[in-house]
């Protein structure tokens, strides 16, 4: 395999006809076939199909895919760091993140490192830990931000200075929102939706205990934003963290924090073995001094 087919390979996923393929490669047509098919011939599977408007990928082609993204993106990765000047602190830093208010340090530090490097760029992906963790595992990501952090012998990591905190955010018009907190058996009257990680976790049945079984979890959500409309269109009331959801007085919805009070550690990990690229220590730096914390542990 050549970066050069791979990168054939999935403009013609993307593009899904050979000839829109070719003009986005700036290459003809005979020669991206005769590419893909020495592809096709070095694994000696069939990738892709012919359909009547589009090509269509095969159950082995899904698969290639997969793996020609990862390949392609660390090559990019790896060739974009090489070329930056011996000397120079510049660069790109990719970190793996999901949703909180404690992301508010993470862009503190790296406006700090910006300042400090105009040459550092920062580029953000969002999801749950279990969304990011393959990602991060094939060296996509310098960092990871972990909610409900776990130990990993092979990372290293800089505990973030705060906790979320989770609640209910609810419809104004909920019966929830007359109670200055929510139990667990409160719940176990009214449609819940919940966090896939927290419920993959077990956070809120350790939390609830046997009430838990009571709850009618109607729905789940990885990202909150898409949690907050299914609250809005009265699907349910969502649990979550804090802050997360702009709430103002007399608007549709408010947020009630758990009774007993719930909170998650988080966590930016980084590998342990990995070497990480001069932006990515610049940003490091800038973080633990944002976090108070000199010396990584």
């Amino acid at each position: 395999m050549e970066l050069r087919t791979l990168r054939y390979f999935l403009a013609l996923a993307q593009e899904g006809t050979v000839s829109n393929a070719a003009k986005a490669l700036h290459v003809t047509q005979p020669t991206l076939s005769r590419q893909l098919a020495d592809l096709e011939k070095g694994f000696g599977k069939q990738l892709f199909e012919r359909g009547a408007k589009r090509i269509v990928l095969t159950d082995e082609g899904v698969r290639l895919r997969e793996y020609a993204e990862a390949i392609v993106e660390l090559a990019d990765k790896a060739e974009a760091e090489l070329a930056q000047p011996e000397r120079a602190v510049a660069g790109d830093v990719y970190i793996g993140c999901g949703e909180s208010d404690a992301m508010r340090i993470i862009l503190r530090a790296a406006k700090r490192a910006r300042d400090e490097h105009p040459g550092v760029h920062f580029h953000l992906f969002s999801g749950t830990s279990a969304d990011l963790m393959d990602r991060f595992n094939e060296g996509l990501f310098d960092f990871m931000v972990e909610f409900e952090a776990v130990s990993r012998p092979d990372c290293l990591s800089c505990p973030l200075p705060m906790l979320d905190t989770w609640g209910v955010l609810m419809r104004a018009d909920s019966p929830l929102a007359d109670l200055p907190a929510v139990r667990a058996d409160d719940l176990a009257a009214h449609p819940v939706i919940c966090s896939r990680q927290a419920l993959k976790a077990g956070v809120m049945q350790a939390w609830a205990g046997e009430a838990f079984d009571f709850w009618d979890v109607v729905a789940t959500y990885n990202l909150v934003f898409n949690g907050a409309l299914m609250v809005e269109e009265g699907l349910g009331s969502a649990i979550c963290y804090d802050g997360l959801v702009k709430t103002v007085e007399g608007g549709p919805v408010c947020f009630r924090p758990l009774d007993p009070p719930l909170s998650s550690n988080i966590d930016v990990v980084w590998k342990k073995h990995r070497r990480l690229s001069k932006a990515a220590e610049a940003f490091l730096g800038c973080l633990q001094k944002e976090c108070g914390e000199p010396e990584t542990r």
